[in-house]
């Protein structure tokens, strides 16, 4: 059942990726038929670390939930925002809810900054290697590549957000020269990622579950949200440019208003195929109009948009202004709904609001 759905739901991924999906938005529905909790992990480690429990947990999903619309099931090989650090000479430490890589920086200063590389003997390497192998020897594994992480994000777990803040006036060039490097080291971890994935004959997909039948990988620079536009253009820019030209397809994760003074830049660059909008906590939902001119600034520059969570069942009034302020090409919506009857029935009224509809 879940080869079949994947096939068919592929159609309606690529339509997003094509923008040719005008009639309604594309849907990543979800939810729980059972209310059967999956066993909580016995410790940190096998919450992020154990291949048998990471796979059960996602078997469990497969039991005992349903997927609509577009909805397709995704064992994402979480290793933490930003692993690649771990990579290449830093450290990691597991905690409850996350993987910290910014707990021992291992640049001191510049004058003495360590040589980087792809080290295949860190843990953490070893680590995303072998659950990737493990899950794309499984006919029943919809996986994704993990989170890399943002280029200077990387940086600033190996330096310390605060230095490297001081760093871009005190170090420019410095700080330039090592990105340079740090940006080669993400290629080669990128395209060792997915020459497994093309090997497995599974499309291409992220923590986003946006599957792709060309590689393509969420863009972001959480940094960014503490400097300035100015800063952005000299420091985060290039890189994105570079990683942009360097796939097919690419979707930038902004991750709240503190990154919004950057957008422009971001919509500028023409190969960038959409942006991911994330309010952040404390702030209006998705679905509510005080990000309206947001949606219609991406919209207006032929970007795709992504909203994770964008629409509610609770709030059927928000989602339906939604609904009807967007103009569905090129838009994808994910959403955990409590029912499949309700979700069916949300999918129904969303086809009779979209804006082409």
């Amino acid at each position: 059942m879940y080869k079949e759905r994947f096939a068919s739901a592929l159609e309606g991924y690529e339509k997003f990726w094509n923008r040719e999906n005008h009639k309604r938005c594309v849907l990543n529905i979800s939810g729980s038929r059972t209310k059967i909790p999956f066993r909580k992990p016995t410790s940190v480690q096998e919450r992020w670390l154990d291949e048998e429990f990471i796979y059960a947990r996602y078997k469990h999903s497969l039991e005992n939930g349903y997927y609509a619309a577009e909805g397709v099931p995704m064992l994402f090989t979480n290793l933490g925002p930003g692993c690649l650090s771990a990579c290449i000479g830093g450290s990691y430490t597991l905690a409850e809810n996350t993987i910290w890589f910014d707990r021992a920086p291992i640049i001191k200063d510049w004058e003495n900054c360590p040589e980087v590389f792809l080290d295949e003997n860190s843990e953490m390497w070893k680590h995303l290697t072998r659950l990737q192998t493990r899950y794309a020897k499984d006919p029943d594994v919809n996986f994704t590549v993990t989170d890399l992480g943002g280029i200077l994000d990387v940086v600033s777990s190996l330096r310390g957000t605060e230095n490297l803040l001081y760093d871009l006036y005190d170090y420019p060039d410095e700080v330039k020269e090592f990105t340079a490097k740090v940006e080669k080291l993400w290629f080669e971890a990128f395209d060792r990622q997915n020459a497994v994935v093309k090997a497995s004959g599974l499309p291409y997909n992220s923590w986003m579950n946006i599957p792709s039948s060309k590689p393509w990988y969420p863009l972001q620079c959480d940094f960014c949200a503490m400097i300035s536009p100015k800063q952005f253009e000299e420091f985060v820019l290039p890189h994105i440019v570079d990683q942009v030209n360097y796939m097919e397809r690419s979707i930038y994760h902004l991750d709240g208003p503190g990154e919004i003074p950057h957008l422009d830049m971001l919509l500028d660059i023409p190969g960038l195929t959409g942006i991911q909008w994330t309010a952040g906590g404390g702030e209006a939902p998705l679905w509510d109009e005080k990000w309206f001119p947001l949606y219609r600034r991406i919209q207006d520059k032929k970007k795709n948009l992504v909203l994770l969570g964008g629409i509610n069942e609770r709030d059927m009034a928000g989602m339906e202004r939604l609904i009807k302020t967007l103009d569905p090409t090129g838009v994808y919506i994910s959403a955990w709904f409590s029912s499949p009857e309700k979700a069916e029935e949300i999918i129904e009224k969303i086809e009779t609001w979209s804006y082409f509809s």
